[in-house]
Parts: structure tokens; C-alpha cells; sequence
């Protein structure tokens, strides 16, 4: 029996939630670019989320949650995970202080793993360790299917029972296209398939 493990950032939501929170800043463009970049594989991603988050540490968590609250998410993917809650897993670079909100919509607060922030005074000053994908999924001892978009899933792609490339913001990565053993840009489409696996 499969469990399914999301990427959450144009995953789950329809957009990266580090450049929806630029925008509140005046930096969009800014960090769109920086993202894009992590995402293609361009950057090394530890140090690219580092230097993004550098640059949104003056905002309180509770200003970044109004905002994340508002992300737009991918119906027919919530749906799924809703509707199968017990065997699905949230698997992010991003901090659970970004992430809180779509996590509680999700009932999933408790079946994420994210990356570490370093709190003071209800701002996230630095990240203290930015999770790796392929050290998280490759202690897994059940099988499982790996649904993620960027260059960072690679690896959690690539160590599953059935890997899924979905691109519904950026141009998918080469080699995330190559590990795949299925690539879906509708949810509704990835929802049907999905629901065959279980």
C-alpha cells in the first residue's frame, strides 16, 4: 500500500509562497528571480532559501502567516489529501513558520517535514537547517509515491516506488522529467491518478 508525499510550493499551492510574500516588501521580482533559479536548479537551494530568507526577516511570523493564509491551492490535490489524510506526507524545503497556515487547512500539521527556523522575538532571523529531501525519504520503509516540481524533488523522485513530475508554474526541470515515471500539469488529471494507486 502507497503512501503519497507532496512538495508543497506549486504543488500543493499554485504559486511559490516566498515571491507572494515579496510582493507585500516591494522585492518580488527580486525573489521570483532567486526562486526560479532554486527551482531550475541553477542555485544551490540551501543557499539560495538562506539568502530569500534574509530578505523577509524583518516581517513578524504572524504578518508572514496573513499572507501565506491567502496562497491559492490546488483544489483537486487538497481534495486528495483530505480525502486521504492517513497516507500522505507534506515533504518541503520551506520553514513550518511560512508554511502553518496551508498546513492547518490541510489538517497536516503533523505530517510535514520542513526546514528549521531560528525564532526571536516572533521573527525568523535565519534558518538554522534546511531539510534535504533525499535524507528524509530515503528512511522511509514503506513505498511510496513522490509528487514535486522542482530540482529539489529530484532525488525524492528518483527514490520512489512511482515519481511524478508536476509542473503547473515553472518549466520542469530536465532531469526531474527524466526520473519520473509520470507528468501531470492538471490536478484534476493527477487527482484520477492518484485515486488508481491507492
Amino acid at each position: 500500500m502507497y503512501k503519497f508525499v507532496f512538495d508543497l510550493d506549486s504543488t500543493i499551492t499554485k504559486e511559490e509562497l516566498l515571491p507572494m510574500i515579496a510582493k507585500h516588501i516591494g522585492i518580488y521580482e527580486k525573489i521570483l528571480s532567486m526562486t526560479k533559479n532554486a527551482m531550475q536548479g541553477n542555485d544551490n537551494f540551501e543557499q539560495n532559501f538562506k539568502s530569500r530568507i534574509s530578505l523577509i526577516n524583518d516581517l513578524k511570523i504572524e504578518d508572514i502567516q496573513n499572507i501565506t493564509k491567502n496562497a491559492s491551492l490546488n483544489p483537486y490535490i487538497v481534495r486528495f489529501i483530505k480525502e486521504n489524510k492517513n497516507r500522505c506526507i507534506i515533504v518541503t524545503g520551506n520553514l513550518y513558520e511560512i508554511i502553518y497556515p496551508i498546513l492547518k487547512t490541510l489538517d497536516m500539521e503533523d505530517k510535514c517535514y520542513c526546514s528549521i527556523a531560528n525564532v526571536i522575538n516572533n521573527k525568523i532571523v535565519s534558518v538554522e537547517k534546511v531539510i534535504n529531501k533525499k535524507d528524509i525519504v530515503s528512511k522511509f520503509n514503506f513505498p511510496f509515491v513522490a509528487i514535486g516540481d522542482g530540482a529539489n524533488d529530484i532525488d525524492m523522485l528518483r527514490l520512489a516506488n512511482v515519481g511524478i513530475a508536476y509542473g503547473n508554474k515553472y518549466n520542469l526541470h530536465r532531469e526531474l522529467i527524466k526520473v519520473s515515471n509520470h507528468i501531470f500539469d492538471d490536478d484534476k488529471k493527477l487527482y484520477k491518478f492518484l485515486n488508481t494507486l491507492l
